[in-house]
């Protein structure tokens, strides 16, 4: 196995007196010196670790303040069973989306991705990646896959926030029915990474296969969330 760099131990360290309780959310934590000294690392070993806890949504820096614990976001619950957008779903959850890093691409498709649009092996897709972020860091991870008569016009420099409004508002197609499978991603999955989540964080899958008012398979999708932000209920009845 190879060996954790100075830098990752730093990052574990502080971590390991955050979950103790040293620090609180929403305080100021010591300087870059008092840091370094703590942790006995050199300042650019914690200043690197810091990096790394911005990433992860852990830390914030404040110019001219310093560096601060953010607050732990509410974890917001939604029913399962009521069908919503990703950009809905954020914008519930009253996280303010600061970025959104969005790479096309066409290509072939997973065999799954095939047979849902009962095509062949060698049609092409537009294959939507995109990865949202908030104050928090990194909130949610997308791959979608989008037959390529309902994605004339998308281009890098007009790719779509929501795809449901995109067909909506360009093909008058409204997305009325998904068939969702929830799953736990294993941790090297590379979707999942691109969230970088922490050790105690975990990141839950959602499946979905998406139909028009007419029953026509539209978008098939595979959406990642954090778990300390959303969580899902189904109501369930018995007959």
């Amino acid at each position: 196995m190879k060996p954790k760099s100075s830098v990752q131990l730093a990052k574990e360290a502080f971590l390991r007196l955050y979950q103790a309780g040293e620090f609180v959310p929403g305080s100021k934590i010591p300087s870059e010196n008092d840091m370094a000294q703590r942790l006995n690392v050199s300042r650019m070993t914690w200043r690197k670790a810091v990096d790394l806890l911005q990433r992860d949504g852990l830390l914030t820096s404040r110019h001219g303040s310093g560096t601060y614990l953010l607050e732990q976001p509410h974890r917001i619950t939604y029913d399962l069973s009521q069908l919503q957008s990703m950009t809905h779903m954020i914008d519930v959850a009253g996280l303010q989306e600061s970025k959104s890093d969005i790479v096309l691409k066409w290509d072939t498709a997973p065999e799954e991705v095939q047979r849902f649009f009962d095509a062949p092996s060698e049609e092409t897709y537009l294959i939507i990646r995109q990865v949202r972020y908030a104050d928090c860091g990194a909130i949610s991870a997308s791959m979608c896959y989008l037959p390529k008569q309902y994605s004339q016009g998308i281009t890098p420099e007009r790719a779509p926030k929501s795809i449901f409004s995109y067909l909506e508002e360009e093909h008058s197609i409204t997305i009325t029915r998904a068939m969702t499978e929830l799953f736990i991603p294993n941790r090297d999955d590379p979707l999942l990474q691109l969230i970088h989540p922490r050790e105690d964080q975990g990141v839950f899958g959602l499946k979905q296969r998406h139909f028009s008012s007419r029953g026509v398979p539209i978008l098939y999708s595979l959406d990642y969330l954090r778990s300390d932000l959303f969580s899902f209920t189904i109501m369930r009845t018995r007959t």
